[in-house]
C-alpha cells in the first residue's frame, strides 16, 4: 500500500486501524508493511478485537520501524530520475543535417548563416560547416540576396 516515495503517516495508520469498527481489521498493518499479520487480523477480526486494541499502543513503534525500513525520503524518491530517463529514451536524436533541412523547409528553402544558427541551436562554426556540407553534397547552392547582397543558401527540396 505504501510505495517507497511516500512518507508513512501515523495519522493514516490510526485511521486505518479505526476501520476495524466496521470489520476491516488489519488494514493499518498492510499500510505499515506487515502483510502477513495484516491478513491474520483481517481474517480473525483483529484477533477477535484484542489485537486492534493492542495495536493502538503499538502503532507509533511500528510506524517508526517502517520509516527506518524505507530510509530517508530523498534517497528513495526516484520519480524525477525515472522521468529524466523516460524523456531521454523517448526523444529521438535528430541528425544535424536533418534539422537544418527542416529549418530550410520552414523558411521557404532559403537560409542565412544567422537563421541556421538561431533555429538549429548549433554553434556558428557547426552551422557554417553544415551549410557548406549541404552545398558540397548538392542539397543547396550558395547565392546572394538580391536586395542586401547577404550570403544565402538556397535548398533544392
Amino acid at each position: 500500500m505504501v510505495t517507497q516515495n511516500q512518507d508513512v503517516s501515523m495519522q493514516r495508520a490510526y485511521l486505518l486501524c479505526g476501520l476495524g469498527v466496521f470489520g476491516l481489521c488489519g488494514l493499518h498493518r498492510f499500510y505499515l508493511g506487515k502483510p502477513v499479520s495484516g491478513a491474520v487480523w483481517l481474517l480473525t477480526f483483529g484477533l477477535f478485537g484484542m489485537g486492534q486494541w493492542v495495536d493502538l499502543a503499538l502503532i507509533p513503534s511500528i510506524t517508526s520501524e517502517r520509516r527506518r525500513t524505507l530510509g530517508p525520503r530523498s534517497e528513495t524518491d526516484y520519480s524525477g530520475l525515472l522521468q529524466k530517463v523516460w524523456q531521454q529514451v523517448s526523444q529521438k536524436k535528430v541528425d544535424p543535417m536533418q534539422a537544418l533541412l527542416n529549418v530550410a523547409i520552414a523558411n521557404n528553402n532559403e537560409l542565412s548563416l544567422g537563421r541556421a544558427i538561431l533555429e538549429t541551436g548549433l554553434t556558428a562554426d557547426e552551422a557554417e560547416a553544415l551549410l557548406l556540407e549541404a552545398a558540397r553534397r548538392g542539397l543547396a547552392h550558395v547565392g546572394n540576396d538580391p536586395d542586401s547582397g547577404a550570403v544565402r543558401y538556397y535548398f533544392d527540396l
